[in-house]
């Protein structure tokens, strides 16, 4: 009797184990994948029509914290007669102080950008931000959270990871949200 309860306890602590383990996720019509750490789920998101692909990275029990994760892929067709760049030349272009600068202009529209700093990911050259959301004049006041962003380009397009957590625990979910950006697998 002993080793029968010993036996189910050890299949009970198993199955938890693997209940929590995280599934990948992967859009077959633009390649966006997505592998959560331990303790997330990825599931597909309505987002902005702009985008192609959009995933919810989330713990269990979250709505307003977690990650999105979308794809905007590059416009074709665009008349200029030029091929599109290269790998190289866009990782060339990312790693310049004007591809900084023009990240942090962009995001100051409406976040207040305390970093912007060089990301790595699988052979791609991008940008990792910490921000909070600016007030708005006539506006309720933002949430008291914190933003952490990934900007990706590839030739196919960008791929964007936001990332909000509450500010009083941000420092210690950082790099959960680095382990989820480091999980992604921007289209190529």
């Amino acid at each position: 009797m002993i080793f029968r309860t010993a036996a189910a306890a050890a299949v009970l602590a198993l199955a938890a184990g693997f209940a929590v383990a995280a599934e990948p996720a992967r859009d077959e019509a633009t390649g966006l994948a997505v592998a959560p750490p331990q303790g997330y789920t990825a599931r597909k998101a309505v987002g902005d029509p702009r985008y192609a692909a959009v995933y919810a990275v989330q713990k269990e029990g979250e709505d307003d914290t977690g990650c999105k994760i979308a794809f905007q892929p590059t416009p074709s067709g665009q008349g200029t007669g030029e091929p599109a760049p290269t790998q190289e030349e866009i990782n060339e272009f990312t790693r310049k102080k004007e591809w900084i600068d023009l990240i942090r202009a962009t995001l100051a529209l409406r976040y207040e950008v305390a970093t912007v700093e060089p990301f790595e990911l699988q052979g791609l050259s991008g940008a990792q931000v910490v921000a909070d959301f600016k007030p708005i004049e006539g506006q309720a006041k933002p949430p008291d959270v914190r933003s952490y962003l990934v900007v990706l380009d590839t030739p196919k397009g960008r791929t964007t990871i936001v990332c909000v957590g509450d500010k009083a625990s941000f420092d210690g979910r950082r790099q959960e949200f680095e382990a989820v950006a480091r999980g992604v697998t921007p289209p190529r």
